[in-house]
This record gives structure tokens, C-alpha cells and sequence, in this order.
């Protein structure tokens, strides 16, 4: 299967020149060599080129924000970048973030507990905490344990585009941001200028598959922006059987139900902007943490984020920014009383906050040099509903204060740009953090370098500190990372980026399971690794944009085989590899124009063996078992230009009918959550523009 895919995508890279050489539609492109850097948004707003760009050149020399604080173009940002457009996500057919993020290299999903699936990276479990996962720049991780859940979550019919750090983050972000940053952008005022409506629907051989609908209100009246947005998601986990490690089975179909309800407010006047999200995450499970319940149970995760924002130019060379966000979360709710037998899964509510200020300067005192400056403070407090009680704490409020000083300094010189910054965290709850970070890149001909090396943390949650094991305090767990990156821009229409990665973390937060035959104090709980961890490894990234359409591939791989892992993360016998993770990850998505009205648009995501638990023995120690390789396959076909502003397609997801799995990827015996048979789906678009006026 393997040779075979390669060989369809050897096929197309060498067909993609040469289908690539009719340009005429497009005049001189962009040169490369155009320094967007000392521009302000502003400015690059405003710009107009004497030259048109093609679609590769507009993506790749796009102004990113998210790594730096500061507009660059995408090769000279000082991280490793990738940005999913909103032109690739629309003729992918994908309808949820978990569609899109497959497609990164790096990136994988796991099952956490009670059927709530995450994310790893590079070949480390890093869905609590380590991953910042935002909405225009609103972090959306829950504030109990810091997750992230995936499936059938955040409608891709909002999106502008997503802009992935694949990389440390915490010298901008603070203690989510330890591996990687995920920002999704979406349609704004300007971009909307009207009204657009989104629905789609899919089906299995035996239920419902993802249906979701979406709605869009946004325009720019002079110096006024505004966007409304509403999205209604209802899908299924699985469809197929779910085996415990101690061999007890339940058909998931109608026992992982998931819904979605998300709304969005976006308001701007001149410097001074406005921005809510809400976001209700349902559930039902029958998923424990080790056994299976009786029946399915609901659990919800509720987020309502609100930001406040105002920016002040003091003059032409200086910008002061003042936010105040607050973020309002009940993670893991279930208010019900299970059936006697399910006491395992408890009811469980909490009232979390986090009320955050952040003070800032951007300054340009001369032409090659930028500095950003500032302080942020935040404000975690939780609490749990009358009844329950923290574990360590034996109260039912905590509250915790966190203050964190920040600068960056943009260096332009003619042998190298040079950012170098740190973040100092000093928290009530855990200490101090401090998080310096430096980035060196170059051009040398069509050839792009970067060199970085960050330090970064992840902070311990409300949870993770009342959940520790044996009443243990925990420390902030710290990592250095260090990557190089080369890219090149091979004509107008082809782009190639190949990274190696380093990491190491120290103190890592880890959640852990005894399993001796006598357990004194608490048989679970989060703790700090004794031992140093991490992954080392390659990405590589390969674009091809033109009039017909486009070919995107991605390709990693991560060893730990020079590193260590944690007690929860080995697989016994196998030095190179992490549970539940793949060595080698294969991504393949591409879009091509039939005639003037119709695309088609396959994707192919493979994934390396992976190990981890199935079964029990007759002792209940965990069975380790090996998961031969998975492939992923979808195709889409739609058109966009058939009715005027109706886009329409119909697509099929998991074309093989794979038997998807998420394993877990960290020991604590949970069997993998098998994943959606292959599904048939329809989805509609369409767009009503505002009337032009005279402004």
C-alpha cells in the first residue's frame, strides 16, 4: 500500500511542473527579495504592487503575527511555520479543525479518557498544556487540566486560515505554549462584506455522520468592522465496536454522540476592538477510564472568552496596545448521579475564570531595529459546586496569580535578521519560569535559513496541581528546543521547506497509573518526571500552487532513540518509539481544476506502526501490542462557479473504510477508541454580498 502511494505521489510531483508551465494568467511575480518587516499591518494592508503575485508567492510571503508580534512573511519568521488558507481548506472538503490539523506534519490524535480524543507532537503526548490551541489569538484550552478536544469541534466554514507555530511559544504566549501554537483566524468584516451561509451533511452504512450548519454577518463601513457567526455541529465518534483491555464491548454508534454549538462576535472603531467567542463541546461516553460503563453518560465542556483590545499609535514610530481578556470555562461537566455500578464516573463541576491584562509597546526607534515590550498578568480561580472538594486542598476554591514581564528585540542587518527575547513567569502557584528564546534568519540566493533555539514551560492547571500524586507539589516542566530550517522557492509556483528538531524537558508533568500488587496513597495523579524526555527528528513541507489547482505534502519523523522517556510513555523492547505515536507520518492533499466549473480534491494521511495496550492478562498487566500501519484516504469533488456564490460538493472520507484507531499514548491500559467508518457527506455554500456603497 505504502509503494503504491508513493508512486501516485511521485506521479503528481512530476506531473505538477509541467502542468504548472501555462502561467499566462498571471504577470511578473513578486520578487522574492521584497522585505515586508519594517511594515506596519497598516501599511501592508495598503500596499499595491506594480507586480502580481502568484497564489504560492501571496501565501508564503503573507504577513504572520503569531510568531513574533511583529508582521514577517512566513521564511522569515523566527519559527517553524505552517499557514492552511482558507482557498485549501475549502477545496479539501474538510468540515472540522480535526480535518485540518491531520494534514500538519507533527501532529497526531490520541484518545485521552472517557472519550475525549487530543493531540501529540513529535512523538510526545502534548495535549495538556503543551499545546496552545486559540481563536483569533483567544486561547480556548480549558482551564481544569489546560486540554484540548478534537472530533467534530470548530466548523472550518468560519475560517480564514490557520496558522500552526510548530514550535515553542511560551516567550509569547506564556505556559500552554510549550510545544506548539495553534491559531485559528476567522472571517472577519473584510472579509465577509455580506452574508454566508454553510451546511453539510453525512451519512455511514449504519447512522448519521457530521451535519453541521453555520451562518456569517460581517462588513466594513469605513473605519467600523464588524462580524456575527453562529455554527451548530452534530456527529458521531464512532460507529464501529469498542473492546476494553479486559475484553468488554458496546457498539458506539448513539454512545458517542458529539455536538457543537459555537457563536462569535467581532467588533473594531479604530484602535479600539471588541472580540467574544462561546463555545459548548458536548459529549456521551461510555468510555471510562479503564472499564466501559453500563450506559452512555453526557459530559459537556463549556468556554466563553471575551476580549477587549486597544491600540494607540503615540506616534509614528511607537504603538502602545492595552487588552484585558477574560476566559470562563466548566470543563469536564457532569451534573448527573451515575447508576451504582458506573461510580467511577463521578459528578464533577467547575467554575473556572481567568481574568488577564496585557500592556504593551511596539517600537521602531530606527529602521533595522524593532523592539516589543511588555507585561502581562493573569488571574486563575476555580470552583467546584457545593459537594465537592480539591483533592490536596480539601477546599473548594483555589486561586492562583501569575505576572510575567516580556521583550523582544527584531534585529535587520545585512548579514542576518535577529530576534532574540525572553519571558520571566513568576506564579503564586508554582515558582518562576523564565523562557528566552533566540532566532537567526538568512537568505542566500533562493535559499532561506533559520536557526532557533527557545526555552519553554508548561504551567501545572487547577487540576494537575490538586490531582497530584501523593499530595507531591509540582514543578513547572521546561524544555529546550532547538531547529534549523532551510527553505527554497523553486519558479513562481514551488515551495520546499525541510526542519530538524530537538527537544528536551525536564520535570515533565506526567499523569500515571500505579500498578504494584500493594498501593500506598492515591492510585493515580499527575507528578514530575525524575528522568529528562524528549524527541529528536525531521519535517519536511512541499507546496505547489498554480491556475489548476494545488498539491500540498507533508512529511515527519521523530525518534527518541538518543533521548529518554517517561515511565508512562515507553514501549518496552523499543528504544525509538512512543506510545501510541508514529514514527513516520505521510500527508498528501491536493486540489485539480476539471474545466471551467468542477475540482476534485484527494488527501491521503498514513501513518507509521504504533504500539500500545489492547489487552490485560490474567494479572491485569497491560499486553503490548503492535498496530500495523493506517491509511487515510478522502476524495471531494465541487464546484465553486456553477451557480454564482454557491459553492457545492460531495465527498467521501475514509474512502478504504480503514479501521481508524486512536491509541493512547501514555500507559494507563485504555484500549484504542476506534474512529468513524467510511462516511459519504454533501456540503453547500452559499454567499449574499452587500450592496456597494459609496463610503
Amino acid at each position: 500500500m505504502l509503494r503504491q502511494i508513493l508512486l501516485i505521489i511521485l506521479t503528481m510531483l512530476y506531473m505538477a511542473p509541467v502542468r504548472g508551465q501555462d502561467t499566462s494568467i498571471y504577470k511578473s511575480a513578486l520578487p522574492d527579495s521584497v522585505d515586508l518587516s519594517g511594515m506596519s499591518i497598516e501599511d501592508l494592508s495598503k500596499m499595491r504592487s506594480k507586480y502580481a503575485s502568484t497564489e504560492l508567492e501571496k501565501t508564503i510571503n503573507q504577513a504572520i503575527e503569531a510568531a513574533s508580534r511583529k508582521p514577517l512573511p512566513v521564511r522569515k519568521t523566527p519559527s517553524i511555520v505552517s499557514v492552511i488558507t482558507e482557498d485549501e481548506i475549502v477545496r479539501s472538503g474538510a468540515r472540522s479543525l480535526m480535518d485540518v490539523l491531520q494534514m500538519v506534519p507533527g501532529i497526531e490524535f490520541n484518545v485521552d479518557v472517557e472519550g475525549v480524543v487530543g493531540m501529540s507532537f513529535r512523538g510526545l503526548w502534548a495535549n495538556e498544556g503543551k499545546i496552545s490551541l486559540q481563536i483569533d489569538g483567544q486561547e480556548i484550552n480549558e482551564i481544569a487540566y489546560a486540554s484540548i478536544q478534537l472530533g467534530d469541534h470548530f466548523a472550518t466554514s468560519l475560517i480564514k486560515k490557520v496558522e500552526i507555530i510548530r514550535g515553542p511559544g511560551s516567550a509569547i504566549y506564556g505556559g500552554c505554549a510549550e510545544y506548539a501554537v495553534i491559531n485559528i483566524m476567522t472571517k472577519k468584516g473584510q472579509d465577509l462584506k455580506g452574508i454566508i451561509a454553510n451546511a453539510s451533511v453525512g451519512q455511514t452504512a449504519t447512522t448519521y455522520g457530521l451535519r453541521t450548519a453555520s451562518v456569517a454577518v460581517g462588513d466594513s463601513v469605513k473605519k467600523l468592522k464588524y462580524s456575527i457567526f453562529g455554527s451548530v455541529m452534530q456527529g458521531q465518534r464512532s460507529d464501529r465496536i469498542y473492546s476494553d483491555v479486559r475484553g468488554q464491548c458496546y457498539n458506539m454508534t448513539g454512545s458517542s454522540d458529539l455536538a457543537d454549538v459555537t457563536a462569535g462576535l467581532a467588533l473594531s472603531y479604530k484602535g479600539l476592538s471588541l472580540r467574544f467567542i462561546y463555545d459548548n463541546y458536548e459529549m456521551t461516553t461510555r468510555d471510562g477510564l479503564l472499564p466501559i460503563f453500563t450506559k452512555a453518560y453526557p459530559m459537556n465542556f463549556l468556554s466563553a472568552m471575551t476580549r477587549l483590545q486597544y491600540k494607540a499609535d503615540l506616534s509614528k514610530k511607537l504603538q502602545f496596545t492595552a487588552a484585558f481578556s477574560h476566559k470562563y470555562s466548566e470543563p469536564w461537566t457532569y451534573r448527573g448521579t451515575p447508576a451504582p455500578v458506573d461510580s467511577d464516573y463521578n459528578s464533577y463541576l467547575l467554575h473556572a475564570n481567568t481574568y488577564k491584562l496585557n500592556l504593551s509597546l511596539l517600537w521602531d526607534p530606527i529602521y533595522w531595529l524593532n523592539v516589543n515590550a511588555g507585561f502581562e498578568g493573569y488571574n486563575d480561580r476555580g470552583h467546584l459546586a457545593p459537594g465537592l472538594m480539591f483533592r490536596t486542598d480539601n477546599t473548594n476554591f483555589v486561586s492562583y496569580m501569575n505576572y510575567a514581564p516580556f521583550a523582544q528585540l527584531l534585529i535587520k542587518s545585512s548579514f542576518a535578521n535577529v530576534t532574540i527575547g525572553a519571558r520571566y513567569d513568576v506564579s503564586t502557584a508554582f515558582g518562576q519560569a523564565f523562557n528566552p528564546r533566540l532566532g537567526v534568519t538568512k537568505k542566500i540566493g533562493i535559499v532561506n535559513f533559520k536557526l532557533l533555539y527557545a526555552s519553554s514551560f508548561r504551567a501545572p492547571a487547577i487540576e494537575s496541581f490538586q490531582y497530584s500524586l501523593d499530595n507531591m507539589k509540582l514543578k513547572p516542566e521546561c524544555s529546550k528546543t532547538l531547529e534549523f530550517e532551510a527553505s527554497i522557492k523553486i519558479g513562481k509556483n514551488m515551495y520546499l521547506s525541510a526542519n530538524l528538531f530537538d527537544i528536551s524537558t525536564i520535570n515533565a508533568i506526567t499523569y500515571f497509573v500505579k500498578t504494584d500488587s500493594v498501593i500506598t496513597g492515591y492510585p493515580d495523579g499527575y507528578r514530575n518526571s525524575d528522568i529528562t524526555i524528549g524527541s529528536q527528528g525531521l519535517e519536511l513541507e512541499y507546496k505547489y500552487k498554480a491556475a489548476f489547482g494545488f498539491i500540498n505534502l507533508g512529511y515527519s519523523f521523530y525518534t527518541v532513540q538518543n533521548k529518554h522517556l517517561d515511565e508512562a510513555n515507553r514501549v518496552p523492547g523499543n528504544d525509538k518509539i512512543s506510545l501510541g505515536t508514529a514514527r513516520n507520518k505521510l500527508n498528501l492533499q491536493a486540489s485539480f481544476s476539471i474545466g471551467r466549473y468542477l475540482f476534485v480534491s484527494p488527501s491521503i494521511n498514513w501513518l507509521d506502526k504504533r504500539y500500545g495496550y489492547l489487552t490485560v492478562d490474567a494479572n491485569d498487566n497491560g499486553i503490548l501490542t503492535e498496530y500495523k500501519p493506517q491509511v487515510i484516504a478522502n476524495l471531494y469533488l465541487g464546484s465553486d462557479n456553477l451557480v454564482k456564490n454557491l459553492t457545492v460538493g460531495i465527498g467521501v472520507s475514509n474512502l478504504t473504510d480503514e479501521h481508524i484507531i486512536y491509541p493512547q499514548a501514555y500507559n494507563s491500559l485504555h484500549a484504542p477508541l476506534p474512529g468513524l467508518s467510511r462516511e459519504l457527506f454533501l456540503k453547500l455554500s452559499y454567499y449574499i454580498p452587500f450592496k456597494k456603497t459609496n463610503q
